[in-house]
């Protein structure tokens, strides 16, 4: 006879550690929200807010994400909101306990994750709340149907969340922008440039730089009139190799134009050079 040594398994009542949480029917519901909003009985109290427990932390995983470990800090202020739903509990209104505590639950989880958004202070009235917690949900649903065309996007989202659409706009450069460190480096090259050098200097010529921000204003809107003068794809890798932000490397320009990232440096010295003969012949003429 062949004896196999396998762990023996626990009595299932050793396994579950966690006692379960007592169920309060309607009437012993009311009766300890009674002692507690008329006798300050805190045993009271703590039996009715013990026994939803569960709400709570079903509260915080929902809040937490779909797939993602339960928040320790969501967690703690969905108690706190059932806290606070038990202080302001009614039990002659004729509802139960467990519907009065959601509602308190998420607006206190709503509020805790507007807090912590950002160091800026993001604004909490019931309109912000309300476009914070639904501005993506709204925005992806918009975009998935299509029926809305780009340009009049964030007018309808106003339009369902009964804002004006530059509460639309600020909200998404919020949500889209999170903190950053201002001793970040600038670039990835290795240099010691950090964002808090670009900081504007209170000391500067403002009067100057007025000047030289109108000038620069005059240089493109002449760039942008000699630029026409050239093929769409001539402007096109002119742009994107000299004006953007994060310029394109001729291979991605390549891929782009289905040439190969030689013909798109050819492509782009023949645009340059009747640039300058473009320029020249204005100034002369």
């Amino acid at each position: 006879m062949k004896i196999v040594n396998k762990p023996f398994p626990p009595p299932r009542m050793a396994r579950n550690q966690t006692p379960r949480a007592e169920f309060l029917d309607a009437h012993n519901e009311a009766l300890l929200a009674r002692c507690w909003r008329d006798k300050g009985d805190v045993h009271a109290r703590n039996r009715l807010v013990t026994s939803h427990q569960a709400l709570a932390r079903a509260s915080a995983k929902r809040a937490g994400g779909k797939g993602r470990e339960l928040d320790s800090d969501i967690l703690q202020h969905a108690n706190i909101g059932l806290l606070k739903a038990a202080d302001r509990f009614d039990p002659d209104m004729g509802f139960r306990f467990s519907t009065y505590a959601a509602w308190w639950i998420r607006a206190e989880i709503q509020d805790y994750k507007i807090r912590n958004w950002s160091l800026v202070v993001l604004p909490n009235s019931a309109s912000s709340r309300k476009l914070f917690h639904n501005l993506k949900r709204v925005e992806a649903r918009l975009v998935a149907a299509g029926d809305v065309p780009p340009e009049r996007l964030v007018d309808q989202i106003a339009t369902e969340l009964a804002v004006t659409p530059e509460q639309v706009v600020s909200m998404q450069q919020r949500l889209s922008a999170p903190d950053g460190s201002l001793n970040r480096p600038v670039s990835d090259d290795g240099g010691t440039m950090q964002l808090q050098d670009l900081l504007e200097d209170p000391d500067a010529d403002i009067e100057k730089e007025v000047v030289a921000r109108m000038d620069s204003r005059t240089f493109w809107i002449t760039m942008s009139a000699h630029l026409k003068r050239l093929s769409k794809r001539e402007q096109d890798i002119i742009i994107e190799t000299y004006v953007t932000d994060t310029p394109k490397t001729l291979d991605a320009l390549g891929e782009r134009f289905g040439v190969s990232g030689e013909r798109v440096r050819q492509i782009r010295e023949s645009a340059l050079s009747r640039l300058r003969v473009s320029f020249a012949t204005t100034a002369t003429t």
